[in-house]
């Protein structure tokens, strides 16, 4: 992911994350975060980057997932690039097809290895249902 500038590369990154959601392909997770990445979401245990295939498996088994990110800020410090973003989601019960629209706030710590930034913490909280 060797592009331009940190901004470029953060919109890059979150962009594959989201496809990755979006085909309901967890698997692809992990490749996007460092070694030692964790996912901190809303009202949810902290996982790490390793463990988000099976869970990302057993949502995607009742749900439908489609979000999108949008960059807001990147500072860059040394190896590490401090990402705000918001992202806005459409979650799809299977059983019942009952949609729910949210908006989030998100908050990605991306640390540069060899020359790919990588996801290194991922933190978000949900602010507004629509």
């Amino acid at each position: 992911m060797q592009l331009h500038s940190p901004t470029q590369a953060a919109e890059q990154l979150l962009a594959h994350y989201a496809e990755a959601l979006n085909a309901a392909n967890p698997a692809l997770l992990p490749t996007l975060y460092t070694a030692d990445g964790v996912f901190m979401a809303d009202g949810v245990a902290t996982l790490p980057a390793g463990a988000l295939p099976g869970k990302g498996n057993s949502f995607f088994a009742k749900s439908r997932l489609h979000i999108s990110y949008a960059v807001e800020d990147v500072t860059v410090g040394g190896a590490y690039a401090f990402v705000r973003a918001t992202a806005r989601t459409a979650t799809t019960d299977l059983a019942t097809g009952r949609e729910v629209a949210r908006t989030s706030r998100d908050f990605f710590v991306l640390r540069q290895e060899s020359q790919d930034w990588k996801i290194y913490r991922y933190l978000f909280n949900s602010v507004r249902e629509q």
